[in-house]
């Protein structure tokens, strides 16, 4: 992970994914996470996507002089208002479990994470701790949907 504190640029961070998903998984492409977190208020939330997909290219080709648009598969955006919860004193005790009332539907998602903050080192935590969970109650392999915020 690269920070970024240039206001030049139009992200804030570079994020290779490779650590938690392999290359060959997704046929020997890179999956490259680019944030920018605004305020719930902030205009770029209201932006279409055209001109963010610009200045974010623009930006990895400043950054990057060898990258070429050509090697960009796929572009996606996600807009969030409101990224992370309020602490709430005692949560843990009131933690969603993950068996839901739909018999073989587990849901495993931020609402769990405890004594930490919505990050890429908790989610995987999180996720671990969700499939050895499933394995222990014998389970059958579990199938993992992440979420684009």
């Amino acid at each position: 992970m690269t920070n970024i504190t240039d206001d030049r640029l139009p992200f804030t961070g570079v994020i290779e994914m490779t650590a938690l998903v392999d290359p060959v998984e997704i046929g020997g492409r890179a999956l490259i996470y680019f944030p920018k977190y605004v305020a719930e208020d902030d205009a770029l939330l209201e932006k279409s996507d055209e001109p963010i997909r610009e200045s974010f290219l623009a930006g990895i080709e400043r950054m990057y002089p060898d990258f070429l648009r050509e090697q960009v598969e796929a572009f996606r955006i996600s807009r969030v208002r409101q990224v992370m919860a309020l602490p709430t004193l005692d949560y843990s005790r009131n933690l969603p479990p993950m068996q839901t009332s739909v018999s073989g539907l587990h849901v495993v998602n931020s609402a769990q994470i405890v004594n930490g903050t919505l990050n890429v080192n908790e989610s995987v935590k999180l996720a671990e701790k969700a499939v050895a969970e499933f394995r222990r109650l014998g389970l059958p392999n579990p199938i993992l949907v992440g979420s684009p915020s």
